[in-house]
């Protein structure tokens, strides 16, 4: 049905049903739903930038620009192809709800993308060197409890952040990469790996610093198995002990697997450092623990409550710290 006076031509940038009040309410109502949809585009990216923004987000960063500007595009529309067109004023206040959060999510996306392409060159020209073990030993186990690693480590270029402590398993050819280090793998192999307990004391200061100067720099690490949270050496360890339930219920490894490390720096706006195929690369050519699967899983056990207990060990008193989850073991002399 024609709803236009017979006297007057259909105008295509008009909606007839609309008269100017009611376009304009209509407006105001679209102008809410801008702040709506940018306040929340906002409040997102106040969560990433705490909790750090990834590679990961990028297709969620994209979808949230395609929305601002597919709603800019539509706002504009409103407002200047249909009669009688909207204030400049009006248009401006809308434009200028979403071109903020439009233009924090296109530098999250340009900055992680540039650190994208830069943590890959640095993790293709990053160099080890000097890489020497030792295994950690205590008195009253009949093996060694840990592995002490000291190397040199090159990265051609200035970085603030962290340089996290490897992570050293049994693994298949294709190894481990820096997101295996948090993945739900490496989780499942807490009880299979050596690093550096999660809650010993470490400098956050000394951390940062180590490659800010952009030299090559000296690394020692005294690693343990990963069930273990904390620990002061020859008299207490504290261990989590889901993980070593979770470790029973893995199947040790295999003849064919090798040592692996995930191992890498993280800086800000997502910068990922990997280090993890050249420090498997040292453990294939320098580890006399690259390929002795046995000796290996043997490690390993020597601070679970079984072997505690054989090497003299007991629950530590009242006295003792312990943290939820753990158990804290102590020497008897």
């Amino acid at each position: 049905m024609n709803k236009y006076p017979p006297d007057r031509t259909r105008d295509s940038g008009s909606l007839s049903w609309l008269g100017p009040a009611q376009l304009r309410g209509f407006r105001v109502v679209a102008l809410f739903g801008l702040v709506a949809l940018a306040g929340t585009a906002l409040l997102l990216a106040i969560v990433w930038g705490k909790e750090g923004f990834g590679r990961e987000d990028l297709p969620r960063c994209a979808a949230g620009l395609l929305a601002l500007a597919v709603s800019g595009i539509a706002w504009w529309l409103l407002c200047r192809k249909l009669a009688p067109v909207a204030s400049g004023a009006l248009l401006g206040v809308g434009t200028g709800v979403i071109l903020l959060p439009s233009l924090i999510y296109t530098a999250f996306g340009l900055r992680t993308i540039v650190n994208s392409v830069r943590g890959d060159w640095l993790s293709r020209h990053a160099a080890l060197s000097g890489y020497r073990e030792a295994a950690i030993v205590w008195s009253g186990f009949d093996g060694p409890v840990g592995l002490a690693v000291d190397l040199d480590l090159s990265i051609p270029a200035r970085l603030e952040g962290n340089l996290l402590p490897p992570r050293l398993a049994y693994s298949g050819p294709a190894g481990f990469t820096s997101a295996d280090y948090f993945s739900t793998r490496f989780y499942r192999l807490a009880g299979r790996q050596l690093t550096q307990p999660v809650f010993q004391a470490v400098d956050p200061v000394v951390e940062r610093s180590r490659l800010a100067s952009g030299r090559p720099i000296h690394l020692s690490y005294r690693l343990y198995p990963g069930y273990v949270r904390r620990l002061e050496p020859g008299n207490r360890v504290c261990i989590d002990t889901a993980a070593v339930l979770r470790a029973e219920h893995e199947m040790p490894p295999a003849a064919n697997q090798m040592l692996g490390a995930s191992w890498f720096f993280a800086g800000a706006g997502a910068l990922t450092v990997d280090l993890s195929r050249s420090l498997t690369a040292a453990l294939h050519g320098q580890s006399r623990w690259a390929a002795r699967p046995p000796a290996w899983d043997s490690l390993l056990r020597r601070f679970t409550p079984l072997s505690l207990g054989a090497a003299g060990y007991g629950l530590c008193g009242k006295d003792v710290e312990k943290l939820s989850g753990e158990q804290c073991w102590c020497a008897s002399h």
